[in-house]
């Protein structure tokens, strides 16, 4: 019987993270590109990167438990 932990490790899961941890860098990126582009909405655009960069730390700490 597999367990719950070692099914967190499975090659699935890992892409499955991997695709979680591209689209954080991404939608992290484009709020970047904006904002460097000086789109209006800098209040907008700047929580939009804080929450995207806490969601990819969050992803990436998940593997240290």
């Amino acid at each position: 019987m597999e367990t719950e932990e070692a099914s967190a490790k499975s090659p699935a899961n890992g892409s499955q993270r991997q695709r979680r941890i591209d689209r954080c860098r991404a939608e992290a990126s484009e709020a970047e590109r904006l904002l460097r582009a000086g789109h209006p909405d800098v209040e907008g655009l700047c929580l939009a990167l804080a929450d995207w960069s806490a969601a990819l730390r969050m992803i990436l700490e998940e593997e240290n438990d």
